[in-house]
């Protein structure tokens, strides 16, 4: 996968936070939509954030390639749209799982042969900027075709219920345009799951 497929990525990513946006910002409740105590919280290059807003996940199964998807996303504040906020996929060939690592290189390949990364983190800064991990250029080994990238994404989810998800990640996230990257370390949530 070259830049231009790394942009398509991202690109793609950005529908989907605003997708997810549009889906959730009917049912918050009035403000940013926070005092659930859901979070995503992570360093990104050493400094602290919390994302309390509209914090949530879903698990599906996509029946069409026979893969399983979590989507987890949270925001600074919901109604700032793809600002300050986070968008987390998994992808995987068996049932979403607690316990379970969900890390780069490894791909899941779904019944078509088509392969993705487990884990994809995509993470928007307070101008809207989007910032995206690199598994989708690496092969199953961790190699990419730009040099000093590397595809770390790593995902645990430690509990998984009916109503709530916790767990932990990090990883590498790259500006579309591969002029910065952020470090996420610390990386934890407990959302809530929506399906």
């Amino acid at each position: 996968m070259n830049r231009s497929s790394f942009h398509r990525l991202l690109y793609l990513a950005a529908i989907l936070s605003i997708f997810f946006f549009n889906c959730r910002k009917s049912s918050s409740s009035p403000g940013n939509g926070s005092g659930s105590g859901y979070y995503m919280r992570c360093k990104l290059n050493g400094a602290s954030v919390e994302y309390n807003s509209q914090a949530f996940a879903g698990i599906s199964h996509l029946t069409s390639d026979n893969l399983y998807t979590c989507v987890m996303g949270a925001y600074k504040d919901v109604n700032a749209g793809a600002k300050n906020a986070f968008t987390i996929t998994i992808f995987s060939a068996n049932p979403i799982a607690a316990g379970v690592g969900y890390n780069d290189p490894l791909k899941a390949q779904g019944s078509g042969g088509n392969t993705v990364p487990q884990t994809t983190i995509f993470w928007y800064d307070a101008t809207g900027a989007g910032y995206l991990t690199a598994g989708a250029l690496s092969d199953n080994t961790g190699n990419t075709p730009i040099s000093g990238v590397v595809a770390n994404a790593q995902l645990t989810i430690t509990e998984l219920t009916s109503t709530y998800l916790k767990g932990t990640f990090s990883g590498t996230a790259y500006r579309s345009d591969l002029a910065s990257s952020e470090a996420i370390t610390d990386g934890e949530f407990y959302l809530r799951r929506s399906q």
